[in-house]
């Protein structure tokens, strides 16, 4: 069979700009049902930050972040309260290249005396160290690389690893 496309069509197509105030409005329905969350950071390859949200009864989507909406998703896992943004969600921060936006979090929730709980590395596939943080409405999923950085750090600062 002999045939080809026409990409002339395509010349010129923009792609569109993330709806990231239709996830927004979610993320807020979510809370206001007192939904628990399951969710996992990252960075997209736009170098924005962002947080893939999901509950029993809502499919997960990507949420793009700056420092506050992180700030009040995690606030609302962790006590159930919603405080209402006031920036415009199309607007997020961005992270910089090859930083990663999970590990990142991750660490902050160890250097604050937080306890995680481990995927033991005999369990976990050989490139990927797991974690989780149970919170009272949800729960924060982390999957790093594991390197030998990444290991020195967490035994470093105690980690049941």
């Amino acid at each position: 069979m002999n045939f080809s496309f026409d990409f002339f069509a395509l010349q010129g197509v923009k792609q569109q700009q993330y709806d990231n105030n239709g996830a927004h409005a979610e993320v807020m329905k979510m809370m206001k049902r007192g939904d628990k969350l399951s969710v996992k950071f990252g960075t997209t390859k736009t170098q924005h930050p962002y947080a893939w949200v999901e509950s029993k009864t809502v499919a997960g989507f990507k949420y793009e972040l700056d420092a506050e909406r992180t700030s009040n998703l995690i606030h609302y896992m962790i006590t159930g309260e919603v405080n209402e943004y006031a920036g415009d969600p199309m607007l997020s921060d961005t992270v910089e290249a090859g930083e990663d936006y999970q590990w990142e979090v991750m660490k902050q929730f160890i250097e604050n005396s937080q306890v995680l709980q481990y995927v033991p590395l005999f369990r976990e596939y050989p490139d990927k160290i797991s974690a989780m943080k149970e919170m009272f409405k949800g729960t924060i999923f982390f999957r790093i690389p594991r390197t030998s950085e990444n290991l020195d750090y967490l035994r470093e600062h105690k980690q049941d690893i």
